[in-house]
C-alpha cells in the first residue's frame, strides 16, 4: 500500500513537471521576441531619455548610441523571419535561397560579434584612467579585432550554414579582457566606494555575465540535438533570461548612475 502511494506521488510529480515544462516552452516560444525586444527597446529609450543627463559624459553617450545601434541592427537582422512569414515577401525568400544572405549568420557576426568587440574596446578605453591600462587595452583589442575581421573575410562562405565559432570566442576574450582590466582599476581606486553610482560598473558586469553564459551555448550550437525538447527549451530560456538581465542591468545603471565629467 505504501509503495503504491509512493508511486502515485512520483507519477503526480512527473505530470506536474511535464506540464510546467510544456507551459514554459509555450510561453518562451510565444513571447521570446516580445520579451527580447521589450528590454532591448527599454534600455535604448531610457538612454535617449537620459541623454541630457549624460551630455558631458562622452563614454556614457557612446554607450547610449550603442544601445540605439543594437536596436537598429537587430531590426534589420530580422529579415529572414519576415520574408518567411509574409506571403507578399516570398519572392525575396526564393531569390535569396541557396545564397549566403538566406540566413543572417553573416550579419550578426559583423554587427554583434565584431561590432560589440569594437564598441566595448573603445568604451573601456575611454572609461579607464591609468595610461598603462589604456595602452594595454588599445594594443590587445586592436590585434584581436583585426583577427576577427580577417576570419570574417577569409571564411565568409561559412556563413551560408553557420556562424564562425572563432569570431565569437575572440569576442569572449575581448570582453573578458577589457572588463577585467576595468575591475582591476576599480578595485585599486577610490571609486570602489561608490561603484553602485558608476555606469561603467553596470556595463562591465552585465556584459561579462552575458558573454560567459552565451559563448558556451554558441560553441555547442552546431552539436546539440534539436529533437531534444528539454534542451531546446533550456537553451532558449538561458538565452532569453541572460539577455533580459543584461538590458535590465543597463537600464538600471543608466537611471542610478552619476555622469562622469572627465573621460
Amino acid at each position: 500500500m505504501a509503495w503504491t502511494m509512493e508511486k502515485s506521488v512520483i507519477l503526480h510529480q512527473q505530470i506536474i513537471h511535464n506540464n510546467s515544462m510544456d507551459f514554459l516552452a509555450s510561453f518562451i516560444k510565444s513571447n521570446y521576441v516580445i520579451l527580447f525586444k521589450s528590454v532591448e527597446i527599454l534600455a535604448a529609450l531610457t538612454g535617449i531619455f537620459l541623454l541630457k543627463k549624460y551630455k558631458k559624459d562622452k563614454a556614457a553617450k557612446l554607450f547610449i548610441y550603442f544601445l540605439i545601434y543594437v536596436n537598429v541592427y537587430e531590426t534589420i537582422g530580422a529579415y529572414p523571419r519576415l520574408i518567411k512569414n509574409y506571403e507578399s515577401l516570398f519572392w525575396i525568400n526564393d531569390l535569396l535561397n541557396n545564397t549566403i544572405f538566406y540566413k543572417n549568420f553573416w550579419w550578426y557576426s559583423l554587427t554583434w560579434y565584431i561590432g560589440s568587440s569594437v564598441f566595448y574596446s573603445i568604451y573601456f578605453f575611454k572609461v579607464l584612467k591609468a595610461i598603462r591600462f589604456k595602452f594595454l587595452v588599445k594594443r590587445v583589442t586592436t590585434v584581436l579585432i583585426l583577427t576577427q575581421l580577417m576570419l570574417y573575410i577569409i571564411r565568409f562562405d561559412t556563413f551560408i550554414s553557420s556562424s564562425i565559432t572563432e569570431i565569437s570566442i575572440l569576442q569572449l576574450v575581448i570582453i573578458i579582457f577589457v572588463t577585467s582590466v576595468y575591475f582591476i582599476e576599480l578595485l585599486n581606486s577610490d571609486a570602489i566606494t561608490k561603484f553602485y553610482r558608476s555606469l561603467p560598473f553596470y556595463v562591465a558586469t552585465a556584459a561579462f555575465i552575458l558573454i560567459i553564459i552565451q559563448t558556451p551555448l554558441n560553441f555547442f550550437q552546431n552539436y546539440y540535438n534539436t529533437k531534444d525538447d528539454d534542451f531546446v527549451i533550456l537553451n532558449r530560456a538561458i538565452r532569453l533570461f541572460s539577455i533580459m538581465f543584461m538590458y535590465l542591468t543597463y537600464t538600471i545603471g543608466l537611471i542610478v548612475s552619476k555622469p562622469e565629467q572627465a573621460n
